[in-house]
């Protein structure tokens, strides 16, 4: 699973991040490509829901 579809799983639009934080988004990418998919997951999971409001898909 590629890091953009993960996001459109988590329903959580990445393009809204870039363009709110471009810093976030490198950092949420090379986080996601250093600990694959599952453990991105979670490591992440209580701030998925704050993203996915803030950035709804």
């Amino acid at each position: 699973m590629t890091f953009e579809e993960f996001f459109a799983k988590k329903k959580i639009d990445l393009l809204k991040i870039k363009q709110a934080d471009t810093t976030l988004f490198e950092k949420l990418k090379n986080e996601y490509e250093l600990m694959g998919p599952k453990s991105f997951d979670h490591a992440k999971k209580f701030v998925f829901n704050i993203w996915r409001r803030r950035f709804q898909l």
